[in-house]
């Protein structure tokens, strides 16, 4: 009777550590690009070359790549990266809010921050801390939004071209 107990403790415990395990964040701001493919389904993966070679500005936009991943839940989450490959702006649409712990990485603390110090509106949200900038907004079924590290950003990148 002492093992019939245990095995549902035990089977409590492995999918503990399975949701923990789960809950790793695979891509956000300041991480590799590579790893944004493991967030949902690829859409697509390329140079991002059009935004900027429409500025005007070709060096950047040779600096620029960008992923496009769909969540399980259907949000597009586009990560874009710098010349080494380290994400540093993040768009998203799609019916949910994706999570932004996830996305914002390490920069979530003090997007909370930010955003606690700031006045909100109810479906739009501009927040701006000392090296975090987000932008989003929506309503059921139509979330969109923005986020970038500006001391990440690509010399002559603007962030006014990523759009969600």
């Amino acid at each position: 009777m002492t093992s019939f107990l245990r095995l549902p403790a035990r089977a409590a415990v492995a999918c503990l550590i399975l949701a923990a395990l789960g809950a790793n964040a695979h891509a956000g701001l300041g991480r590799p690009l590579a790893d944004a493919a493991k967030d949902g389904t690829l859409l697509t993966q390329a140079p991002r070359l059009a935004a900027q070679a429409a500025a005007g500005n070709a060096t950047a936009a040779a600096a620029v790549q960008a992923q496009t991943v769909q969540t399980p839940q259907g949000t597009t989450v586009t990560e874009y990266a710098n010349a080494v490959g380290t994400v540093f702006a993040i768009t998203w649409k799609g019916p949910f809010k994706p999570d932004l712990q996830q996305l914002l990485g390490s920069y979530f603390a003090p997007y909370v921050q930010a955003a606690n110090a700031q006045p909100q509106q109810l479906n739009l949200s501009l927040v701006k801390g000392s090296d975090i900038v987000v932008h989003s907004g929506g309503r059921m079924r139509g979330f969109f939004g923005v986020a970038w590290v500006p001391s990440l950003l690509p010399p002559g990148f603007d962030p006014a071209t990523l759009q969600p």
